[in-house]
C-alpha cells in the first residue's frame, strides 16, 4: 500500500514546481547544521526540532528530496488513513464505506492535498496527533501523551492538549506531555550546538517579539492581514481593516475599520469563545465508548490548535480530517441530524467550492480573505461538539 500510495503522489506532484515549504525548510535545516546565525532565515519561525527533521535531507538534490519527501509522506498517510478505518470506521459494507470516504472528500478533502502538493510538514505533525490520541483510545496513557510532547516541540500548538489533559485528571499523560515537550525541544541545541546562543532561545525571542506586534511583522510569514493566514486573529484582522500598501493578491473584504486597539480586543475575545467551547465540551465527562470519545476530543482540539495559533496556513488544516471523519461517521450510522447537515453544506460551499481552480484566482482570494477556513474549521469544531452532546443523549435514553 506504501509502495501504490508513493507511486500516486509522484505521479500526481513529482513533477510539478510546488516545492516552495521544501526550499525554506532546506535553507533552515543547513543553517541549522552548519551552527550559522538563524537571523533572517525565515523557517526557523518553527521550532527547532522540527527544522532538524530536515537535516537528513541535506545531502540530497533537488528531485531526491521531493522523492525522499514524497515517500515519507506516502508512510505517514498510509499511517492515518489505517488508523481511521480501524479504530473509526470498522467493518461496514463496501457501498457504505464508499458513501463515507466520498461525504469526508466533500467537506474536507481540500484540506488533505494541500499540505502533499505543498511539500508542508503538517502531515507529519498530524500523523503524531493521531497516533497519540490512537494510543489514549488504547488505554496507553503514557505513548499517547509522549507522542503530543514530540508534536508539541515540533508545532507547539499541541499544547494546547496539555490542560485539558490536566482538566480530566489524566495525570499520567499529562506529565509524560510535559517531559517529552522540554526534552525534545531542547535536544536540537544538544545534537546541533551554536557558537553562540541557542536553537530554542532563538525561537522563543522570535515568538514573543511577533505576539507583542498586531500584525505579527516580526515573523514575515505571521501578518495577519494575509488572506493564507487562516488563524481566527488573521481573519478578524482582515474583516475589519485593509493595509496602506497591500500585496499583489490582497483583496478588501473589510465590514468595517476599526483600530489596531479594537481588533486586538476582538481577537482576544475570540480566543476566550474559542477556549470556552472547549472547556465546556470537555468539563462533563462523557460516556460514549472510549475510543470513539477520544477521537471526538482530539478532534475538537486540533480545530482549537488551528484556530488559535498566531498563524495558520492552509496547508495547516489537514487535521481537518478528524473532524470530518468523526462528523461523518456518527451523521450516517447513528443519527442524520439536520444540524450536522446545515453544517456538511456550509462546508461544501463554502470550503470546498471555493477553490481557485474552480472559481478563479482573484475570487478565491477574496473568499479566502473572508476567512473560509477559518469558519470552516470553526463549524467542524462545533460540529464535533455536536456529535459529543448527541452521543451521550443516545446513552443515556438507552439506559
Amino acid at each position: 500500500m506504501v509502495s501504490v500510495t508513493w507511486v500516486g503522489l509522484f505521479l500526481i506532484y513529482g513533477w510539478k514546481n510546488t516545492q516552495f515549504m521544501l526550499d525554506l525548510y532546506d535553507q533552515a535545516a543547513l543553517t541549522m547544521y552548519r551552527g550559522e546565525p538563524p537571523e533572517g532565515v525565515a523557517a526557523m519561525a518553527y521550532p527547532p526540532l522540527l527544522v532538524a527533521t530536515y537535516i537528513p535531507l541535506l545531502p540530497l538534490t533537488e528531485l531526491a528530496q521531493r522523492i525522499a519527501m514524497l515517500g515519507v509522506m506516502a508512510v505517514l498517510l498510509v499511517c492515518v488513513f489505517s488508523t481511521i478505518q480501524t479504530m473509526i470506521i470498522g467493518k461496514h459494507p463496501f457501498k457504505q464505506t464508499a458513501l463515507f470516504w466520498v461525504l469526508v472528500t466533500l467537506i474536507v478533502g481540500r484540506y488533505v492535498v494541500s499540505p502533499i502538493e505543498n511539500y508542508s510538514h503538517d502531515i507529519f505533525i498530524a500523523t503524531i496527533v493521531v497516533l497519540g490520541i490512537r494510543y489514549w483510545a488504547q488505554c496507553k496513557e503514557g505513548r499517547g501523551g509522549a507522542l503530543l510532547g514530540v508534536a508539541a516541540a515540533c508545532k507547539a500548538t499541541p499544547l494546547l492538549f496539555l490542560p485539558f489533559l490536566v482538566l480530566q485528571k489524566r495525570w499520567k499523560a499529562a506529565m509524560l506531555m510535559a517531559i517529552t515537550t522540554v526534552v525534545a525541544f531542547v535536544l536540537p541545541d544538544l545534537l546541533f550546538p551554536r557558537e553562540s546562543g541557542t536553537w530554542a532561545g532563538h525561537w522563543f525571542s522570535l515568538v514573543l517579539s511577533s505576539l507583542h506586534l498586531s500584525d505579527g511583522t516580526a515573523v514575515v510569514h505571521w501578518s495577519t492581514w494575509n488572506q493564507l493566514n487562516q488563524s481566527i486573529s488573521g481573519t478578524i484582522e482582515r474583516l475589519f481593516s485593509f493595509p496602506a500598501n497591500p500585496h499583489a493578491d490582497a483583496v478588501d473584504v473589510s465590514i468595517a475599520t476599526f483600530s489596531t486597539t479594537t481588533i486586538s480586543y476582538i481577537s482576544y475575545g475570540a480566543r476566550v469563545l474559542i477556549l470556552g467551547i472547549l472547556f465546556f465540551a470537555f468539563y462533563k465527562p462523557s460516556k460514549a465508548p472510549l475510543v470513539f470519545r477520544r477521537f471526538c476530543e482530539g478532534s475538537i482540539l486540533s480545530c482549537g490548535m488551528l484556530l488559535l495559533s498566531p498563524m495558520s496556513s492552509k496547508a495547516h488544516f489537514f487535521l481537518l480530517l478528524l473532524p470530518g471523519v468523526v462528523m461523518a461517521r456518527f451523521y450516517l450510522w447513528e443519527r442524520r441530524d439536520w444540524i450536522l447537515t446545515l453544517i456538511f453544506i456550509i462546508m461544501f460551499l463554502y470550503g470546498t467550492l471555493t477553490v481557485k481552480d474552480l472559481v478563479g484566482t482573484y475570487v478565491g482570494h477574496a473568499v479566502l480573505a473572508t476567512g473560509s477556513v477559518t469558519w470552516c474549521t470553526l463549524l467542524a469544531m462545533l460540529g464535533t461538539w455536536r456529535v459529543m452532546l448527541l452521543s451521550q443523549e443516545s446513552i443515556s435514553e438507552s439506559s
